[in-house]
């Protein structure tokens, strides 16, 4: 099990990583003012780091159960945009953000939870553009706490 090799011989393979601020909280249930103070940070691979910019975000509700938990973080890649199916951060109204799958349908979109005891929310293209609705980012990788 290398007990037997020097401990100057033995090679440790670490790879760097690169530190991420862990942003408030966002709500995985009902949308919640989205707050941007620096509660954390997070460790994420140069490999990642290397497609986009990235922030995290602790979650606080339960409309995602059962993947995504009460206090669980999730690593998110700064984007306007993503395909049906992701799990995006979502901004309503300016300032109130969620943790929702997205599907998309010709006539607006649709914020969609895992938790069945949730209603997924529609939003028309018209209410897309007034209220607004915005993309913020999409979820690439999920801390949980044991």
């Amino acid at each position: 099990m290398g007990n037997d090799v020097p401990l100057e011989r033995r090679k440790i393979d670490r790879k760097k990583g690169v530190t991420i601020n862990v942003l408030g909280r966002v709500a995985a249930g009902i949308p919640i003012e989205a707050i941007e103070e620096i509660i954390d940070t997070e460790e994420i691979t140069e490999e990642l780091a290397r497609t986009g910019n990235f922030f995290g975000l602790q979650i606080h509700g339960n409309s995602m159960e059962p993947r995504i938990y009460e206090g669980d973080v999730v690593i998110v890649r700064q984007q306007d945009d993503a395909d049906s199916g992701d799990v995006v951060i979502a901004m309503i109204n300016g300032d109130d953000a969620t943790c929702k799958r997205l599907r998309k349908y010709r006539d607006g979109i649709e914020l969609i939870p895992n938790n069945p005891s949730y209603e997924p929310m529609f939003f028309s293209n018209e209410e897309i553009m007034t209220k607004p609705v915005k993309i913020i980012g999409k979820v690439v990788e999920l801390r949980g706490k044991l």
